[in-house]
């Protein structure tokens, strides 16, 4: 059995972080996935430090107008993002932008314009975090090495699932192309396309190391969850007393640490890479 995650990052200092896993199948079954995971097949295109600097966003709104661009400059006239980012209302210009991912990344196999997409829907995402809650930051590292395979989540796994995060969490991220339920409902988005719209079915290597408390409770959520439910495109795609549904993420394991959270913010803050792991 696995029983700890250690991860190097590296910057103005060097900070090694240690994780104490979970025993539960999800996070033994990642671990055995990221035993053989390499720093090198981390997306190039993803910044995994986010929502540490809310200061970003314009450039990061700029920087995503640039790229849709220079996608328009090969995407067909009748797939062309056309849309214009409403600068008042980031979270439902990202879920206007956010469609035509799916839309594109299913069919493209140039290795150059994959890579474009791949960097528009890390943008997305990244602007999404960046524009929630402009007064609060919640910071995290989100991983994501590249290649090594998914897992099916089994009905008992389901259960895991939970909407609340805890300072120093390790949590199962989603690896599929589209929006799962809980996402859906963060962003408000009622009118997602039903065939982006994917319930977590698998575990892969990607995973979040959260820097915050978050004191949403299940009840709370859920009731306002039901609400969205009934007025979105999800009711069309999955029922209500799905297991599948997954509201939140399944913890893996807890940062094992005698520093105070501040101190392991500003240390994870002085880093800029990744350099390497280590689960044993």
């Amino acid at each position: 059995m696995y029983q700890y995650y250690n991860i190097t990052l590296q910057g103005s200092d060097t900070v090694t972080l240690t994780y104490k896993l979970e025993k539960h199948r999800p996070a033994q079954v990642w671990a055995g996935l990221m035993s053989n995971a390499k720093v090198e097949n981390l997306r190039p295109t993803l910044n995994p430090w986010r929502d540490f600097d809310k200061s970003i966003l314009p450039d990061k709104v700029n920087y995503l107008i640039e790229l849709v661009d220079k996608l328009n400059g090969w995407l067909p006239d009748y797939n062309k993002i056309t849309s214009k980012w409403d600068y008042n209302d980031h979270q439902s210009s990202v879920n206007k932008f956010h469609v035509h991912f799916p839309e594109q990344e299913r069919n493209e196999t140039d290795p150059v314009r994959r890579a474009q997409l791949a960097e528009y829907n890390d943008l997305i995402h990244e602007i999404e975090m960046l524009a929630i809650n402009n007064k609060k930051e919640y910071p995290r590292l989100l991983l994501c090495p590249d290649g090594y395979g998914l897992i099916p989540l089994e009905l008992s796994d389901y259960k895991l699932f939970r909407a609340k995060r805890f300072f120093g969490e390790l949590c199962l991220h989603y690896p599929h192309v589209g929006r799962h339920p809980y996402e859906l409902y963060m962003a408000n988005d009622i009118n997602c396309p039903t065939d982006q719209i994917v319930p977590q079915r698998f575990i892969s290597t990607l995973h979040t190391l959260r820097f915050y408390d978050e004191d949403a409770l299940e009840h709370y959520h859920k009731g306002r969850f039901h609400e969205f439910y009934k007025r979105s495109t999800l009711k069309q795609v999955i029922k209500w007393n799905d297991p599948t549904m997954a509201f939140g993420y399944i913890p893996m394991g807890k940062l094992v640490t005698d520093l105070s959270s501040v101190e392991v913010l500003d240390h994870v803050k002085s880093c800029d890479r990744i350099i390497n792991w280590q689960i044993y």
